[in-house]
């Protein structure tokens, strides 16, 4: 699910404007460096973003799960 929102296969908005921010800048990111070692640094980034924040983003999680 993170795979294809970071590589644009995915599209997803939230109401949190600091999920966006984070999504588009990885996007932006990996679409400059596409490379595996890449991904999984865009990836780690958000699994962090969502660890630290995982109290005000179940409803974001539970959405991003679906995709």
């Amino acid at each position: 699910m993170r795979k294809k929102l970071i590589k644009k296969q995915a599209k997803y908005e939230s109401t949190n404007l600091g999920l966006n921010l984070l999504i588009s800048r990885l996007q932006r990111k990996y679409s400059a460096n596409q490379t595996p070692e890449e991904l999984k640094n865009c990836l780690q980034e958000m699994k962090a973003f969502f660890e630290k924040y995982a109290s005000i983003m179940e409803k974001d999680i539970e959405a991003l799960k679906k995709l």
